[in-house]
C-alpha cells in the first residue's frame, strides 16, 4: 500500500517537507509529490533533504499550475538530483507527453499523473499507460474499467466553504475512508491534503483564522477545524489566531496519544505562550501534524 500525498510547491509546503526529511518521519510507502510553482531556494534544499536520507520523493517535470514550467532558465533547479534512485521523476498526462519522458534509468521508478477520461483513452492507444511504474488516476468507475494495471487513487478530499458559510459549519468531518476498503484495484492512495487541490497563485484573503488538524478514528481519517469566532471582515488575523489556538489547546489533551504529535503540541504551545507565529508557520505546522498522523498508521497497518 502506497500513498502519495501531493503538494504544489509553496514556500510553507516545502518547508514542511523538509522538516519532515530531516526527521526521517516518513516510511517508504509514503511518498511525497511535489508540483513545483515556484523558482525559490526552499524547492532545492527540500529535495536535497530527502536524498540526503535516501527517502523517497517525487517531482513533477511538467507542471500546469503556474508558470514555473514555462521558464527556461531557473535559479533553483531540481535536475541535479534527476538521476537520483530515491527522485521519482512524474509528469502530467498532455497530448505533447512522448514515451519516452516516461522512460526510468535502471533502479529508478517513474510516475504518471492522469486526471481526464478522454486522454487516458487515446494514451491506451499508444501504449503510454505500460510505460510509468505508478500511475495516479480519479476513482471513476469507467477509468478502472479502461485500465488493466494497478493504478494510484487520485482524489481531492478537501470541503471549502462557500459564500457566507465559514469552516464553524463542519467543524469535524470525514476527511477520507480510502482505507476502509482495502486496496482492491488500487495499489495505493493519493490526495492534495488539508490544502486541496485547488491551486490560486496569489492566496485569497478569509474572514476566519482556521487551524486544520487531521486524525484517525479507527480507518477513518477525519479532519476536525478550530476556527475564530470573528469572521466579520478581513481585519485582526493575530487576535482571530488566540481565538482559534483556544480551542486547539482545549481540544488536544482530550485526545488519544497518536493525534497529539509534536507538531500539534507546538501548535497549543502558543496558546500558553501568547505568541502569534504567523499563519504561514500554521499552515506548515498543520501539514506536518498530516504526514506525522499518516506516518504512524502506515507504520501500525502497512509496515515495510
Amino acid at each position: 500500500m502506497y500513498y502519495f500525498p501531493y503538494f504544489r510547491g509553496r514556500q510553507f509546503d516545502l518547508l514542511a517537507l523538509k522538516t519532515v526529511a530531516q526527521q526521517r518521519l516518513l516510511p517508504p510507502n509514503i511518498i511525497p509529490i511535489i508540483e513545483p510553482v515556484r523558482d525559490i531556494p526552499a524547492l532545492p534544499k527540500t529535495i536535497a533533504a530527502f536524498m540526503d536520507r535516501h527517502q523517497p520523493l517525487a517531482i513533477i517535470a511538467n507542471p500546469t499550475v503556474s508558470d514555473y514550467g514555462l521558464t527556461q532558465q531557473k535559479l533553483h533547479d531540481w535536475s541535479p538530483w534527476k538521476a537520483d534512485p530515491a527522485l521519482i521523476v512524474g509528469h502530467i498526462l498532455s497530448p505533447t507527453l512522448v514515451a519516452e519522458d516516461l522512460m526510468a534509468q535502471p533502479g529508478q521508478q517513474t510516475l504518471l499523473v492522469a486526471r481526464q477520461y478522454d486522454e487516458l483513452v487515446a494514451a491506451k492507444q499508444t501504449g503510454l499507460l505500460t510505460t510509468p511504474t505508478h500511475l495516479l488516476v480519479p476513482p471513476e468507475a469507467r477509468i478502472r474499467q479502461l485500465l488493466d494495471r494497478p493504478t494510484i487513487q487520485l482524489f481531492d478530499h478537501a470541503w471549502f466553504p462557500e459564500h457566507d458559510r465559514t469552516y464553524a459549519d463542519l467543524p469535524d468531518a470525514l476527511f477520507s475512508d480510502d482505507w476502509v476498503a482495502g486496496t482492491g484495484p488500487y495499489s495505493g492512495y493519493s490526495d492534495y491534503g488539508i490544502g486541496g487541490g485547488h491551486y490560486s497563485e496569489h492566496g485569497y484573503p478569509a474572514r476566519a483564522v482556521t487551524i486544520h488538524l487531521t486524525y484517525f478514528h479507527g480507518s477513518q481519517l477525519r479532519i476536525h477545524r478550530f476556527v475564530s469566532d470573528d469572521h466579520v471582515d478581513f481585519k485582526h488575523p493575530k487576535e482571530k489566531f488566540f481565538q482559534a489556538i483556544a480551542k486547539l489547546a482545549a481540544w488536544l489533551p482530550t485526545q488519544d496519544a497518536a493525534v497529539q504529535t509534536p507538531a500539534a503540541q507546538q501548535l497549543a504551545s502558543y496558546q500558553a505562550t501568547q505568541h502569534f507565529p504567523g499563519l504561514g508557520v500554521i499552515k506548515r505546522l498543520s501539514i506536518i501534524h498530516h504526514l506525522q498522523v499518516m506516518a504512524n498508521y502506515f507504520k501500525q497497518n502497512y509496515p515495510i
